[in-house]
């Protein structure tokens, strides 16, 4: 496996192929071309926007039209290969968007991509597909090129619109259930409390706790600039999500046994007001906790690694 190396300044990079690479969210989608070694044609990921509550036709349209594009920006180099990061639910085997009440791709459900894809391109005929979970990919990356790179045993946590993660031994991606690790590694829909993770762990658990102490809905960034400016109610609220983190997560930092626990996702940034507890049980195990703000560049790595090596 070729070293990766993110290009600073050409806008175009010449080589015998080049990837297309795509890590699509429910508002953007962002973009990246490699040519084969993985060297990116731009310094970071490029973003489009994903029309993602838009009529199917659109949504289509729309993914082709963002494909020819980075066709274009290939500079003449033929495609190897196309790899697809989406959130889940999934089929990642056959590109099926199984997502449904979530508000976004509700209106692609169920409807294979790539025939949707090759009816709008015709020079997509034989260009092979790849499609992973997001989180997959961030892990992937991560394990390859990220923080934790030197580490055995990872858990990747990104927490965002829910608790997406992944885990990781040997640079594989661990799916099996056993040893610790969630059926496909996802433990977003673990049991805890009153509900499932998924349900804590995220934007919405954050809200939720928001209304309680403070009796109205609050925005996380406007959580994190009153926990900036020590505001005691916004610092209790972070508080007492960071609880719950905490004792989420250390059923699988107790059974897996992981080396380093990396946290991604928009709410990790405010990692200083509610890591106080997970870090110290951390701390106490050996397990080295890494906070990674380029998630997107890290999922572009691991897409890239995917079509490479068939991960």
């Amino acid at each position: 496996m070729p070293v990766i190396q993110i290009d600073k300044g050409e806008m175009s990079v010449k080589a015998e192929c080049s990837y297309i690479l795509l890590d699509v969210g429910g508002t953007q989608i962002k973009y990246a071309v490699a040519n084969q070694t993985g060297q990116m044609f731009y310094k970071e990921p490029e973003s489009f926007p994903a029309l993602a509550k838009e009529e199917s036709g659109i949504i289509f349209d729309n993914f082709s039209f963002l494909i020819d594009q980075m066709k274009k920006m290939a500079g003449g180099n033929p495609i190897a290969g196309i790899a697809m990061a989406f959130p889940g639910p999934f089929d990642y085997v056959h590109g099926i968007s199984l997502m449904k009440g979530l508000d976004k791709y509700d209106s692609i459900y169920g409807i294979p991509l790539v025939p949707q894809l090759k009816k709008r391109l015709d020079w997509l005929t034989d260009i092979p597909f790849q499609f992973l979970h997001d989180v997959e990919a961030f892990a992937v990356g991560e394990s390859r090129f990220g923080k934790a790179a030197d580490k055995e045993k990872i858990i990747c946590l990104c927490i965002g619109t829910g608790a997406g993660s992944a885990f990781v031994k040997a640079k594989k991606v661990q799916k099996e259930e056993k040893d610790g690790v969630p059926e496909n590694g996802w433990l977003y829909n673990t049991p805890y409390r009153d509900g499932i993770i998924d349900d804590y762990v995220s934007v919405r658990g954050l809200a939720a706790l928001a209304g309680e102490i403070y009796g109205s809905s609050i925005s996380g960034k406007e959580l994190y600039d009153r926990s900036f400016q020590g505001v005691e109610k916004a610092l209790l609220t972070f508080q007492v999500f960071g609880d719950n983190l905490k004792d989420a997560m250390m059923p699988f930092l107790d059974k897996f046994k992981p080396d380093a626990l990396v946290m991604g996702g928009q709410i990790s940034k405010s990692f200083a007001y509610f890591g106080d507890g997970i870090q110290k049980e951390c701390q106490d195990r050996n397990i080295e906790i890494f906070i990674e703000d380029d998630t997107s560049g890290l999922a572009m790595l691991g897409l890239f690694v995917s079509m490479k090596e068939g991960v």
